[in-house]
């Protein structure tokens, strides 16, 4: 078996492509390790019966709707305690998700049509909700229910049924408000004070920091480009077995006693090789950043980069060896690297996707290694066991369907030259 595993490491050494792969995605992973960016507002649920203040008028709100809910722009020039309390009482009802612009400073009559018309083609092609509403500064307590209607408008960007029943609540408040006055706004705040939404679209179960978040995203689209180098630094592994066994090399192997399992083991010890040394590369290039920015402890980092390159490293190895073409083989690797990163949320989150492809993501290894690493930010002891037995539970499967994968090409025509 030493023997198969040197001729194996020398013949992978000798492949161009292969020190392409093991060289690059570990520069391409420290690169996006090193990009800032916030993907927490994707990512991060949202804390119902809270108006979402924006920092723009320009600013888009499409990512802040992830559950489903109804989502509306305000240009807020008012700012009054009506205002407040209009804006307040459709969020805490729970049905509205609710995002202001603080228009205040704007003069009086910033309102303009012009003003208007270019966020309205904006808020209805570039953006994504349900109703954006403009209040202007006359919103304010005192005021007939007429002419608190006449400061506020209300312009439909969508055609969701809900548009009639926000405009029959803002009717309802503007009613009441005109009547009661702030004795009604209090009363309505009062009312929400002792009621608590809750959203059943689905959770993690862990409470994660904008920052924490946003250090996941960056770990998850390391993990996507490691897995590519993994996948075909073992599909090369599978390239040499396939040449072996069309040249008859298996056959004079067997000659020597060595069983089906044993060669696919011998091919596995250079898949292990193979993520040492990847996992090596990655060390070198993390130096360059911080434990801060990894958001976690550099080991635990480069241990689960090490446990994925097994994985995907025999993964690669064992559809090779099934396939035993050269070409197909590629063809399936990469289709392994995209559809496994696709479906275990690498790129985006799925949380709120139908239940089979949920399950489709629980069979995704990456899926598991990000449940680990949000265990890892929440300082729990139970993720490096996690890891080791998800690896474990991997390789056992991979390692079993490769010996078999063998023994039933080996008898239609491996082996013969």
């Amino acid at each position: 078996m030493t023997a198969l595993v040197k001729t194996g490491m020398k013949l992978l050494c000798r492949m161009k492509a292969f020190w392409f792969f093991l060289c690059l995605t570990p520069v391409l992973s420290t690169i996006i390790l090193k990009v800032k960016f916030d993907s927490s507002v994707a990512y991060m649920e949202k804390e119902s019966g809270k108006v979402m203040e924006l920092g723009s008028e320009d600013d888009k709100v499409a990512y802040n709707g992830g559950n489903g809910e109804y989502l509306i722009k305000v240009y807020d020039a008012a700012g009054t305690e009506v205002s407040e309390g209009l804006l307040h009482n459709l969020a805490d009802s729970g049905l509205y998700m609710v995002a202001r612009v603080d228009m205040t400073q704007m003069a009086g009559d910033g309102f303009t049509d012009e003003f208007v018309e270019r966020h309205l083609e904006r808020d209805g092609f570039e953006d994504r909700m349900g109703v954006s509403i403009y209040l202007y500064p006359g919103f304010s307590e005192g005021k007939s229910a007429e002419e608190l209607a006449d400061s506020i408008r209300i312009f439909e960007v969508s055609d969701d049924d809900r548009t009639g029943l926000l405009k029959s609540d803002i009717e309802y408040y503007i009613h009441h408000a005109a009547q009661m006055g702030s004795d009604y706004i209090d009363a309505a705040a009062d009312a929400y004070a002792d009621k608590t939404v809750v959203s059943i679209a689905g959770s993690s179960g862990r409470s994660l920091t904008a920052e924490q978040v946003n250090h996941k995203t960056q770990v998850g689209y390391a993990f996507a480009f490691m897995t590519l180098g993994f996948v075909f630094c073992g599909i090369f592994a599978a390239h040499i077995a396939i040449h072996e066994q069309k040249n008859g090399v298996y056959t004079r192997v067997e000659l020597t006693g060595t069983s089906a399992l044993e060669y696919f083991i011998s091919k596995f010890i250079s898949v292990l090789f193979i993520s040492v040394m990847s996992t090596a590369v990655m060390g070198i290039c993390t130096l360059v950043i911080g434990e801060d920015e990894l958001g976690m402890n550099r080991f635990l980092f480069l241990l689960m980069i090490f446990l994925l390159g097994l994985i995907f490293g025999s993964v690669s190895l064992f559809l090779g060896i099934l396939l035993g073409d050269v070409m197909s083989a590629n063809v399936a690797a990469f289709s392994v690297w995209c559809f496994s990163a696709l479906l275990s949320g690498l790129y985006f989150p799925l949380n709120h996707t139908s239940d089979f492809i949920k399950v489709l993501s629980s069979l995704m290894p990456q899926k598991w290694f990000l449940e680990c690493t949000e265990m890892i930010f929440t300082h729990d002891n139970k993720a490096l066991g996690m890891l080791i037995c998800i690896t474990a539970a991997y390789l056992a499967v991979v390692i079993s369907l490769g010996g078999l994968g063998i023994k039933l090409r080996r008898n239609d025509e491996w082996g013969n030259s």
